[in-house]
Order: C-alpha cells, then sequence, then structure tokens
C-alpha cells in the first residue's frame, strides 16, 4: 500500500471539496425575501377634538422560486440514484490492462470497467486504463506496466487505486509521488496472480483483492467527472452507424447496436469480446485528439498531453457530436463543449476515451485524425 502519499490524497480531496464547496454557494436563493413597506404616521389635532389617524399598507411578500436540484449521480456512470445511501463511497480503482497480441484473447473485466481510457505507448500498440467503481470484476488482466502519461489521465479521480504490474524505476517514482494510489504488484505481490498466457502478460487479479488494499486514510470516492443528459432528455448527434479508428497500428471499429443502446467494438477486424464478461460495448464513446510526445522519463514512451484542449468527438444514442476537449489541470475533470462552446452531456453509463493522434501535419481540408465516421 501506498501510505506516504496520504498529504497529497488530503490535497486532491481538499480541492475537490473546495470545488463543490463553491459551486453550491453559487446556486439560486433558498428562501424567500419579505418586504414590507410602512408610511409614517398623520396626525390632526384642534382644540376641542383629538382625532388620530394611522394608516398602514398591507405587507407585500416577493417569492423566488428554488432553482430545480441537479439528481443524486453516480460519479463514473452518471446513472441517477434515490438517495445518498445509494451512492457507492469506495474509491475509484484504475487497472493498467495489456492489448498486445499475445494478451488479447485473456482480456477480462474490460466490458464492466466503468470508464476505459485507450493510450498508445511504445511499438505502436495501445494499453488501456480501465477505471471500476460500480461494478465488480473477477478477473481483471492481463495487467501490465504502467507509463507517465498514466498520472495526467487519472490524477481527477481523488487518488485513484492504481494497479499495475511495476515499471522503470522512473515511473516507479512518478507514480508513488503523484495524486495516484499505488498498488503495484512489486509491492503488494500477494494479491496478484499468474494465470493464461505468457508472461509478462499472464498477471491477473480481481476487484475485492484490489480493494482490500486501500489504506485507512483514503479521501474516497471520485467526484463526477462529466455532465449527462437529464433524465426527461436524450444525446441528440448526427446519426452515425458506426466509425472507424486507426490507434497507429490498431485499428478500432465502434458499430451502433439499437438493441443494446450501445456502441460494440472491434479490433483488426473482428469483435472484441471479454472473456469473462462477453463483448465490448459503451454507453459513450469520446475520440479525443491529443498530441503525443516523448515521455521525459523514458523517450521510447509516447505521451498523452492530456492537459490543455483539442479537438473532440462524442458519440452516443446512436450519433456524434464535434467539439472541443479542454482541462486546466490534472486534478479537474476533462470538460467537452460542442463546437458553439456549448456543454456535450453524454448518456448515463459506461464511457470509452480514445486518447486518439493529432495529425499535427494535416493540410487543409485534411482530417486531423486518421477516423472514419460512417454515416446512418
Amino acid at each position: 500500500m501506498n501510505t506516504s502519499r496520504s498529504n497529497a490524497s488530503r490535497l486532491a480531496a481538499g480541492l475537490t471539496g473546495l470545488a463543490l464547496v463553491a459551486a453550491a454557494c453559487g446556486g439560486g436563493g433558498d428562501s424567500a425575501e419579505e418586504t414590507t413597506t410602512v408610511p409614517e404616521e398623520t396626525t390632526t389635532t384642534t382644540t376641542e377634538v383629538v382625532e388620530t389617524t394611522t394608516t398602514v399598507e398591507a405587507a407585500t411578500t416577493t417569492t423566488t422560486e428554488p432553482a430545480v436540484d441537479e439528481p443524486l449521480r453516480q460519479p463514473l456512470t452518471g446513472e441517477i440514484v434515490d438517495s445518498e445511501d445509494e451512492l457507492i463511497t469506495r474509491p475509484a480503482l484504475a487497472v493498467k490492462i495489456d492489448n498486445a497480441d499475445g494478451a488479447r484473447r485473456n482480456h477480462t473485466g474490460l466490458a464492466v470497467a466503468d470508464i476505459v481510457f485507450e493510450e498508445i505507448v511504445e511499438d505502436s500498440n495501445t494499453r488501456f486504463a480501465a477505471v471500476f467503481h460500480t461494478q465488480d470484476a473477477d478477473p481483471i488482466g492481463p495487467i501490465r506496466s504502467g507509463r507517465s502519461q498514466d498520472v495526467d489521465i487519472l490524477s481527477s479521480l481523488n487518488s485513484p487505486l492504481f494497479a499495475w504490474s511495476g515499471g522503470n524505476p522512473g515511473v516507479t517514482r512518478l507514480i508513488r509521488d503523484s495524486f495516484l494510489t499505488d498498488l503495484n504488484w512489486q509491492r503488494n505481490a500477494g494479491s496478484y496472480q499468474r494465470g493464461p498466457g505468457t508472461s509478462p502478460s499472464n498477471l491477473y487479479s480481481d476487484t475485492e483483492q484490489l480493494y482490500a488494499l486501500t489504506p485507512e486514510d483514503h479521501p474516497g470516492a471520485p467526484p463526477i467527472q462529466w455532465s449527462y443528459v437529464p433524465d426527461n432528455a436524450a444525446f441528440a448527434g448526427d446519426d452515425v452507424s458506426g466509425f472507424d479508428l486507426a490507434m497507429r497500428r490498431r485499428d478500432i471499429s465502434w458499430d451502433w447496436n439499437a438493441e443494446l443502446d450501445k456502441f460494440v467494438r472491434s479490433m483488426d477486424g473482428t469483435p472484441h469480446d471479454d472473456v469473462t464478461y462477453g463483448p465490448i460495448a459503451a454507453t459513450n464513446v469520446v475520440v479525443m485528439l491529443t498530441e503525443y510526445r516523448p515521455s521525459t522519463i523514458d523517450r521510447n514512451s509516447p505521451e498523452a498531453q492530456t492537459i490543455g484542449e483539442g479537438l473532440v468527438y462524442v458519440f452516443s444514442n446512436g450519433g456524434y457530436i464535434e467539439g472541443k476537449w479542454s482541462r486546466g489541470l490534472a486534478v479537474g475533470p476533462i470538460t467537452f463543449n460542442d463546437l458553439e462552446g456549448n456543454p456535450i452531456p453524454l448518456t448515463p453509463g459506461n464511457t470509452w476515451i480514445e486518447l486518439a493522434e493529432l495529425i499535427d501535419d494535416a493540410g487543409e481540408g485534411e482530417s486531423p485524425v486518421d477516423m472514419v465516421i460512417r454515416p446512418a
């Protein structure tokens, strides 16, 4: 367990708390104001008769209607709950999952994660950071090593538990000193097991074992990461049947399935299945165009730049909206706005974030991303 970061964890929690307090203080008035007008007394007197007349106008009350409260939602899926007692209070758990050629046939847990980030790593391959909160998974894997880019990608989740197989000394120090709660296999070997596959793509665990490593002073659940459509509304974008995305040597497809109300994932031309939980599908798929630079720790390792801003394509409910993503701090959530600056709300459910590579030398009229959107 990582207990040396408790001060940093409390700082992250404090920042989140301050943001929540500020939001609460900025809402509409909670009670009506009363306004009463009382004119001065008027008195008329003679030597024979004393006559006093007092006039008081009736009090008037001005009432301001209270603002409609936002419903309570699970923080990583946006699912509405009836009371605070139903909110899940445990931390977010992020697990690094391998996507090498020999690992794909053993993928397990990806289909039930609340959020999955797909990032480009060395050798033009990709790797997943699967974030669990509302559901459990047994087993999860194959679990692989972390990268420097994971710190910025995951820091908004309030000191998430971070399960990984280890890394080079520079990455190990970076993660140990970051806002992530380090559950490195090399320090917690009893909570990981070897399973299907060949080393190094054969390390597994499960949510029960990993949550058992939560430090006693952990600040708790993650904050809500993005906005969601109201309960009586639906995501409205341009209709699509799906889209195809190249992540260097990985060819990804997402196809809309109206029966599931989800986009179903394929990779390299065949359906991408979870061996334990079935086909991998997502309520929302967000394609963030990001610049990749060489990591300052290992120049052979690409590093997605997720602080700043860039183009984004948000797919949900059989449609898509083009816009911009932005983020000022690693501990803050990523926001999505359309091209006119309005928030793009997601549909409650699970979300995949594709950290697609920005083609920075694209000419005029050329796409800045290797993606084909297929109209409905």
